[in-house]
């Protein structure tokens, strides 16, 4: 739970349609009275068929196997796609909690529904109790729809009840899309279907259909015929006449979904929501207008073509365009966040390595245990813009960054051109709604974002200029294809006995990958990290890849002890971060490595190199989490100089001066981040040169020790041996 609050997940599609709309309002206002957080999933099209570029929306859904939630509601009507039905369905049924599922019955769930035969019966007693008509026809669904048959059965009943004759040819079967409207409607004015005294469809779009193509025929409405509709669905101002509709309460659907999983979590009693509907009338019948529902609507109207003028005469997407880094792009979200109607938090979250995502990586990116990058862009209460780590399935960060305690969160993925990138979260802290207005806005920053990555894209191979099938050209290192297929090689010829290492380093973490006028420093980092990794390669069976701008990988094969792997991790990360551009440009904490010793008999190299990500990840967002402490960034300052420079004369009162750091404190302060004393850590830097200088000069010992900062060799030698077990000549000759 967060916060000790209940915290649900609702599984919806399109969510900016109106009949999401009404239940999700119900949901939200019910779980504000149970002081719940809820979380709403959704993709943006919601298309019925399959296609390839837009399916990958879809992986919003796996966002619910989250641990984080309580519990979820499906509202199973707004899922048209049955394969993705489906895949929904079985990810619900893997869930052990509980679940609540409106508006479709699915076996062995708690489902519920309004009652749509009986709302029928009321529309029925309606158009022959206060209008006296007897002659009646229905324009309901699709035949194939189970729906569809109970609508047209509620006016049957009261036909029957009355002894009123009802044929079987009064049924007109549509596809809930105001084209079947425009249909039946031509039918009736080219005589091949007599005009009833009403028409009665099975929601408000079919009746837009006729109604608008009676207005162009000059039929007039509800003169020459009564039309009377179903759901409400609040879009009557503009069509004509003011449509006279049934409200389908699906607001008390999502209060009392809320209601029941609620008493599924805690065992307390259900709370007693009624779900009967009620009549709105309008023009299309001879009653009396209803007001109050046409001044809601033209309200709702007059909001929404407001904000849809700001999006129409802004320059979010020119400002966009010229963004050259994730932070400029970040600031130009921010600049523009007013466009969204009454939204209260935005947040990005992307896949670590989104700037380098193509469709071949992008089938790979299918487990929760991805690493994201959380960034805020605005929120109700004051935060950090510092990025945050976290893995895909906990939603966002252990918390969700100056969101305050109310959460009324939806998720809505971001991707292109089948590639998915992330997602963002949209914050109210009252209950309400995302609308159509909000689409626009995704699209724009979509596209920027995309054509963020295609610039780095672009730039990359204008500075690496051509690139070979198994060797990256700026580096000289295997390339992804390159590494198994040296590695197949390798094994192949292996002996039996012998062991496998590989160390993963990932470097330049927290650095901006997107920024194009930081690229020629990248690569030239790249180009060092390279030749740090050949230093330690060069014997056969030994070699170093390249696998993205940030990581890199070096496998050994032969007679391995079992601690190999930590002795050249270890080195390999002395070597990088003591190397010129690299200690120039790049602070201590944005460096990890791991590594792993395994025999070489059965071996799964990308098993291996997965074990390695799972472990590199793990460090990175331990890292990510250091950096929340208050006064992190100073603290790692005072580490990084002292490890560039062990040299100097370090002691906590000259540190807290030239860093403006607090006295008091500071110790304890320093060792609660990096767990470790500020005064073994100066041994360890101290160390950690004189290893760098092992490995690259050969300097001697002495001459070591006073660049490390040592006026005594033999305590240099001394110092040395306790760190490390071995002699510094030991060490040297090792290499």
């Amino acid at each position: 739970m967060l916060n000790d609050k209940l915290f649900i997940g609702i599984i919806t599609a399109r969510v900016s349609a109106s009949e999401q709309h009404k239940i999700l309002a119900g949901i939200f206002s019910q779980a504000e009275k149970y002081n719940i957080h809820v979380a709403v999933f959704s993709n943006i099209y919601n298309f019925n068929e399959y296609h390839a570029n837009v399916e990958v929306e879809n992986k919003i859904y796996d966002l619910i196997e989250s641990e984080r939630l309580d519990g979820l509601i499906l509202t199973a009507e707004s899922i048209i796609n049955q394969e993705l039905q489906m895949r929904i369905y079985n990810k619900i049924c893997n869930r052990n909690i509980p679940v609540v599922v409106t508006g479709v019955v699915l076996n062995g769930l708690k489902c519920i529904n309004n009652d749509v035969r009986s709302d029928f019966r009321d529309i029925a007693h309606h158009l022959i109790d206060v209008h006296g008509f007897t002659d009646i026809d229905i324009l309901t669904g699709f035949e194939n729809v189970e729906t569809s048959h109970e609508r047209a059965a509620g006016i049957c009943d009261v036909f029957e009840e009355k002894n009123i004759p009802f044929s079987e040819k009064n049924i007109i079967f549509g596809n809930f899309w105001n084209d079947s409207g425009e249909k039946l409607a031509m039918e009736y004015i080219s005589g091949k279907r007599k005009l009833p005294q009403a028409i009665v469809c099975a929601n408000d779009y079919m009746a837009y259909g006729i109604i608008d193509t009676f207005f162009e025929n000059d039929i007039i409405v509800p003169d020459d015929v009564t039309v009377i509709s179903y759901e409400y669905v609040g879009e009557r101002f503009y069509h004509t006449p003011i449509l006279t509709t049934y409200r389908r309460n699906r607001e008390a659907i999502g209060a009392k979904a809320v209601s029941i999983l609620y008493s599924m979590i805690t065992g307390l009693p259900e709370e007693e929501i009624s779900l009967k509907g009620c009549m709105i009338c309008g023009n299309t019948c001879s009653c009396k207008i209803d007001r109050d529902y046409l001044r809601t609507e033209l309200n709702n109207m007059r909001n929404v073509q407001y904000y849809t003028n700001l999006n129409f005469c802004g320059n979010f997407e020119q400002q966009l365009t010229i963004c050259r880094s994730i932070n400029d792009y970040i600031r130009v979200l921010q600049d523009f966040a007013y466009l969204i109607r009454n939204i209260a938090g935005i947040y990005l979250c992307l896949y670590e390595n989104w700037c380098s995502l193509n469709e071949k990586t992008n089938l790979n990116v299918n487990t929760n245990d991805e690493i994201m990058i959380f960034y805020r862009i605005i929120s109700p209460e004051y935060s950090d813009s510092n990025p945050h780590f976290f893995k895909r399935h906990m939603l966002f960060p252990e918390k969700l960054y100056g969101a305050g305690n109310d959460l009324f969160i939806y998720f809505i993925p971001i991707f292109s051109a089948g590639i998915e990138i992330g997602y963002f979260i949209f914050q109210y802290t009252t209950p309400d709604t995302l609308d159509s207005i909000y689409i626009d806005w995704i699209h724009a920053a979509v596209n920027a974002l995309n054509m963020l990555k295609v610039k780095n894209d672009i730039n990359t191979l204008l500075t690496y200029n051509n690139l070979s099938e198994f060797h990256d050209t700026a580096t000289g290192l295997y390339n992804r294809s390159g590494l198994f297929s040296e590695l197949d090689n390798v094994l192949n010829n292996s002996a039996s006995s012998n062991k496998i290492c590989m160390v993963m380093i990932k470097t330049s973490l927290f650095f901006d990958d997107s920024r194009i006028d930081e690229k020629k420093t990248s690569v030239k980092i790249n180009i060092e990290i390279a030749e740090c990794l050949k230093k330690l390669t060069v014997d056969s069976g030994s070699f170093s890849a390249k696998l993205s701008d940030k990581t890199f990988v070096a496998a050994f094969i032969g007679d391995l002890s079992d601690n190999f792997s930590d002795l050249i991790a270890d080195r390999i990360k002395i070597l990088i971060s003591h190397s010129p551009e690299y200690s120039k440009e790049r602070k201590i904490d944005t460096i990890v490595s791991a590594g792993i010793v395994a025999p070489v008999e059965n071996c799964s190299p990308k098993e291996l190199l997965l074990s390695l990500s799972v472990e590199i990840n793990k460090k990175s967002a331990f890292i990510s989490e250091k950096k929340n402490i208050t006064g992190y960034n100073k603290y790692i300052s005072v580490r990084t100089a002292m490890y560039k420079n062990p040299e100097k004369t370090w002691n906590a009162q000259n540190v807290c001066k030239e860093f403006g750091l607090s006295s008091g404190h500071f110790r304890a302060a320093y060792k609660n981040i990096f767990e470790i004393s500020f005064h073994k850590d100066l041994i360890l830097a101290k160390i950690a040169l004189a290893k760098y200088l092992l490995m690259t000069t050969s300097l001697s010992l002495y001459s070591i020790a006073v660049k490390c900062g040592y006026e005594d060799d033999k305590y240099f030698l001394r110092q040395f041996r306790q760190i490390t077990g071995i002699s510094p000549n030991t060490y040297r000759k090792m290499i």
